[in-house]
């Protein structure tokens, strides 16, 4: 975080010249279902869910039959899971024009920024998904299964520019629940990024659980 001021900087003057835009995203927070009822007692559902979850790309933490509770988690690819709307950035110069048009929750993004000069911005993004499953009774016959995640997201920036190559980086985080959003410190245009919970990994961990 030592760099995050002059990084700041940069960003200012690359924001001055308006052609860095950013939209909030398009999904709508507390719009996800992260609850299933399943026509089965409850220690059927729990003694098929463990040995499925187990096959899946999730890591079991913990589990706790007797309370109900499996804990699993999930690195890797923010976009397939959250929505942090879109980054545009147009720039014109000797070279022609390019335009740079990308999903904020993307993983890796390379692109540049024409303000008071050239920069060129290396942008990082990952995720750790934690999840509570909670298995509740219904009755003899029904169970339900509810899935809670905490989604940390941090993000790494990296702008260097065309007349000093020198790089400045900045990484910073935020947290958010099911069906929630945060939002990043402010960027160039003054906004801050906000991410929402699609719900996506939700429904994913719910669809094995039969």
């Amino acid at each position: 975080m030592k760099n995050a001021v002059p990084l700041l900087g940069l960003l200012l003057l690359a924001g001055c010249a308006g052609k860095l835009d950013y939209a909030r995203p398009s999904t709508p927070p507390g719009s996800a279902n992260n609850t299933k009822i399943i026509d089965k007692p409850r220690a059927a559902v729990w003694n098929s869910s463990v040995p499925e979850l187990g096959k899946q790309f999730f890591v079991i933490n913990n589990l706790d039959k007797s309370s109900g509770l499996i804990n699993v988690s999930y690195n890797g690819d923010p976009e397939k899971y959250i929505d942090c709307g879109r980054v545009t950035s147009y720039v014109k110069n000797a070279r022609g024009e390019r335009t740079y048009d990308f999903p904020a929750s993307r993983a890796n993004q390379q692109y540049e920024v024409m303000g008071n000069g050239l920069f060129f911005i290396n942008r990082k993004l990952s995720l750790e998904g934690r999840v509570n499953l909670i298995f509740e009774e219904v009755n003899s016959n029904q169970t339900r299964v509810t899935a809670n995640t905490r989604y940390m997201v941090t993000r790494q920036v990296t702008v260097s520019s065309a007349s000093n190559h020198i790089p400045h980086s900045a990484t910073d985080s935020i947290s958010l629940n099911s069906g929630g959003s945060a939002s990043f410190p402010a960027n160039a245009t003054g906004q801050g990024t906000e991410c929402v919970s699609t719900g996506a990994l939700e429904k994913e961990i719910l669809s094995v659980i039969k």
